[in-house]
């Protein structure tokens, strides 16, 4: 819970210091696109949720992330994340008894507030939509988690290493909660809540 409400701290703050958005300097940028191939550390800091099966727990992973970008104006750029399913283990009162993979689309509105320097800091939120699906457990009934929308918020830096290349670092707070059900009968909600640490290797067109 701590950590929810630090990522939380950390990107509002700069959000409300910065200039209002409504004065931001809108025009047709001459490379507005970039695409961005990276690797993200999902690390849930939901911790165990107590449900009618016992404690629920959702296990950190890495994997590779493909993010497309378009700045619609100078200061302001939208932000769509993608990946390859991550596969995620599942504890049941601090034992391993399955695993679940989703697919966690992420659209965020980022502000930029030094946009035409080298290194140029992000803040940013915007909404989710996790997919969950080949649900299993060793041993019993099946399992079965809800898809789920929820807010994210995001703080980063791009470094303009070359004319259109960029490297990028990120983190991003995604509120995950699923219904969850065995054999068809409801649990309770899991608490997954995750932060994302990302790097990524970006092109500019």
């Amino acid at each position: 819970m701590k950590h929810k409400y630090l990522s939380l701290v950390m990107v509002a703050a700069p959000l409300l210091a910065a200039p209002s958005l409504v004065h931001a300097d809108c025009f047709a940028e001459s490379t507005p696109w970039t695409v961005r191939v990276g690797v993200h550390n999902i690390d849930p800091t939901g911790g165990s949720s107590q449900t009618a099966a016992g404690d629920v727990e959702v296990k950190s992973k890495i994997g590779p992330t493909l993010n497309l970008d378009y700045r619609i104006c100078r200061n302001i750029t939208i932000d769509i994340l993608g990946a390859i399913p991550f596969t995620h283990d599942i504890k049941l009162n601090g034992q391993e008894v399955g695993t679940t993979r989703h697919l966690p689309p992420t659209v965020t509105l980022q502000y930029h507030p030094l946009p035409d320097a080298s290194f140029d800091p992000f803040v940013g939120a915007g909404v989710n939509r996790t997919f969950f699906f080949n649900e299993s457990l060793s041993n019993g009934p099946n399992l079965q988690l809800s898809n789920t929308w929820g807010y994210t918020v995001q703080g980063g830096v791009d470094w303009k290493f070359a004319p259109a290349w960029v490297a990028g670092v990120d983190v991003r707070y995604i509120q995950i909660e699923p219904d969850a059900s065995v054999g068809g009968t409801p649990i309770g909600k899991v608490k997954i809540d995750p932060l994302a640490y990302g790097i990524n290797v970006g092109y500019r067109f």
